[in-house]
């Protein structure tokens, strides 16, 4: 049962800078009342799904085979509409793998909401039919259902959201039974200024679902991104039980919480777990079962603040998760993560395609590992990055945050977002990071041994690249571009400082803490522009709007440093100028020997001069206001492969 329903009509209130202004107008696909009449059978009963205080769901399916889900608003709830607006808004800005796919919707006045089908149901629909059934899931596809749930709930958390309704109904499952998170009607969104991770206080009704509502909230109108942790270790144990959470009503007058935790510390936890499992008959299954039931009641404790957050939680699930040999590695890169997934011809199978977990580092270990914070490796606007070397013998570089803010939670949020999830070959790889409740927050990579491109391109570093060489750091940063971009993520920071390099030259694109999710149905998205000045796209700064253009117009800069060896501001007269700036007036005047660097043969060697002059014509293309007339990364990236075969000379490129 919920509660609250006159209440669904709030407005949802931008929780940072980064968000969507009202204004911005959505390209929805408009659904006309007789299409989707027609897809279902005129809304036969048969094509029932589920149905709830606030409307009906349906299933159909379009004239082009399309399997959809309709989610219809019952006459007397009109007033629900601007929420299902807001629904809209969360949904489509918000692209995730785990969250669910919304198509549009119809006219104002029929409030419908179109979906992607889920044809496994919900989790809910399958407890319940096991209780009456022999089969059941197996505990290792449970235990990837709660993983995909968590994943989407980080990535709420990261953006101030609270879902406020995590039930086993709204977690719908695909064909493959990967879970994704649904109904959004009760979402809350901190409001501006207010950190993801704070505490607020509601004076209105309670909203949520009975037996999923955090008790804080319930009680003291405490509302936080805790409130979902409380209900994800509801689900936890439902997971567990195979039985929903009103079979525990009642029983003694206790609280769900209180009659887990008595079991668990009675030692008498097989009376939780479904037997069909394998708790009794499988060592390897009971260890994680133990451990999830215990992850779940710190998820259930009061107050609120001795919980652990989401990516807490998904770290330990992902750590305790056994790995058989039978068992195919789970795909889990970012391109998976993303509502439509695109064609990635750029995606090479490595060892990191493969899901990882990461660890959660204490400081006492990292300040041993980095011999108190000894040795620097560079620093940036956030943090400082330090050389270190774990026990285990990995060699390190961590992230040591300069302080404690809601900017520096929400790099660090972010961070940890995008590179527990990211996985290719030229990205940097992500080990773990210190818990959020830790006196600091620190970030641990892979250490890559051959520092920044912008240091070997430093005059006074003695590295002198050679141009082949400064062509393939290009083409495989392309690569991890067209990687992010397909993924739907603009990085936001492209420059020679976060291009790392192995002692091979191999490329590691590093730092994520400014990168966003892009949805591919939009043209742009609106935000404070940050970045590094000289690279920082022009209309992107002008307008506030950012797109997968403004990570092209940083590449051309990085194209242009690559040609010339020069910083990315330059002195031109007695002033500073960009380097995109130079550099396309020294091609304008047919002058781009006076841009290249000499010790790469520009004069002496006719193939690597036409081959500079290509990746200069390109680099000119890549930085062009406006946005429109720049290439996309994918072009880019052909272009650049093109001109190393010797296919795609300067002609073409003009």
């Amino acid at each position: 049962m919920r509660l609250g329903c006159d209440l669904l009509q709030h407005c949802f209130t931008s929780s940072s800078s980064d968000t969507f202004p009202k204004d911005e107008k959505l390209k929805w696909q408009i659904f006309h009342y007789n299409e989707l009449a027609k897809a279902t059978n005129n809304f036969d009963r048969c094509n029932c799904r589920g149905w709830g205080d606030l409307d009906t769901v349906y299933y159909g399916k379009l004239d082009n085979g399309l399997e959809i889900a309709i989610q219809r608003f019952h006459e007397e709830k009109r007033q629900t509409f601007q929420q299902f607006i807001n629904e809209n808004m969360i949904l489509n800005y918000l692209p995730h793998k785990n969250l669910v796919t919304i198509y549009g919707r119809t006219s104002d006045e029929e409030s419908m909401l179109v979906h992607e089908y889920l044809s496994n149901g919900t989790l809910a629909g399958h407890l319940q039919c096991e209780i009456a059934e022999s089969s059941t899931l197996p505990w290792l596809t449970r235990l990837d259902i709660a993983i995909d749930t968590a994943k989407a709930l980080v990535y709420l958390h990261s953006h101030g959201i609270i879902h406020s309704d995590i039930t086993s109904s709204n977690i719908l499952l695909d064909k493959n039974f990967c879970a994704k998170i649904s109904n959004f009607l009760l979402s809350r969104k901190h409001p501006e200024g207010v950190s993801a991770n704070a505490t607020t206080h509601v004076a209105s009704d309670i909203i949520g679902t009975c037996g999923y509502i955090d008790p804080e909230y319930q009680q003291h109108g405490c509302l936080s991104v805790q409130n979902d942790v409380y209900s994800f270790g509801v689900v936890l144990i439902e997971l567990i039980s195979s039985k929903l959470v009103n079979y525990w009503e009642g029983s003694d007058g206790d609280s769900f919480a209180t009659i887990v935790s008595r079991k668990i510390q009675n030692q008498s936890l097989e009376e939780l777990v479904d037997p069909r499992l394998g708790f009794q008959s499988d060592h390897i299954i009971k260890k994680t079962i133990i451990a999830v039931a215990e992850l779940a009641t710190r998820c259930l404790q009061c107050p609120l603040e001795l919980r652990p957050y989401m990516v807490q939680v998904l770290g330990t699930l992902q750590s305790v998760r056994p790995k058989k040999d039978k068992e195919k590695p789970k795909k889990d890169s970012i391109e998976d993560l993303t509502l439509n997934k695109k064609d990635d011809s750029t995606k090479k199978k490595t060892s990191n395609d493969t899901d990882q977990s990461f660890k959660f580092f204490n400081l006492a270990e990292l300040k041993e590992a980095t011999g108190g914070f000894n040795t620097s490796l560079g620093e940036g606007g956030y943090g400082t990055v330090y050389y270190g070397k774990l026990r285990d013998g990995r060699k390190v570089a961590v992230k040591r945050f300069h302080e404690k803010s809601d900017k520096t939670v929400k790099q660090f949020m972010n961070e940890i977002n995008m590179l527990s999830l990211l996985q290719h070959q030229n990205l940097v790889s992500f080990y773990g990071c210190t818990h959020l409740d830790s006196n600091e927050y620190l970030l641990v990579y892979e250490y890559v041994s051959g520092g920044t491109l912008s240091k070997h391109l430093d005059a006074f570093s003695g590295s002198k690249l050679a141009w082949h060489t400064r062509l393939n750091i290009a083409i495989e940063t392309a690569t991890s571009l067209v990687f992010l971009h397909n993924s739907g993520i603009i990085h936001r920071d492209v420059k020679a400082s976060n291009i790392l390099l192995e002692e091979s030259f191999r490329v590691k694109v590093a730092d994520f803490g400014l990168s966003r999710y892009f949805p591919d149905f939009v043209t742009h998205v609106s935000t404070v522009p940050v970045g590094t000045h000289a690279y920082i796209d022009p209309d992107y700064y002008q307008s506030g709007r950012v797109s997968d253009k403004s990570d092209v117009y940083s590449f051309g800069v990085v194209l242009f440093q690559l040609i010339s060896s020069k910083c990315p501001s330059v002195k031109e007269g007695n002033e500073f100028v960009t380097l995109a700036h130079f550099a396309m007036n020294k091609i304008i005047n047919k002058a781009l020997e006076e841009l290249v660097d000499p010790s790469l043969g520009f004069d002496s060697d006719k193939n690597i001069m036409e081959m500079i002059t290509a990746v200069a014509e390109l680099a000119f293309q890549c930085v062009q206001c406006p946005k429109e007339l720049r290439p996309s990364m994918k072009q880019v990236l052909e272009i650049l492969k093109g001109i190393r075969k010797g296919t795609w000379g300067f002609n073409q490129i003009t």
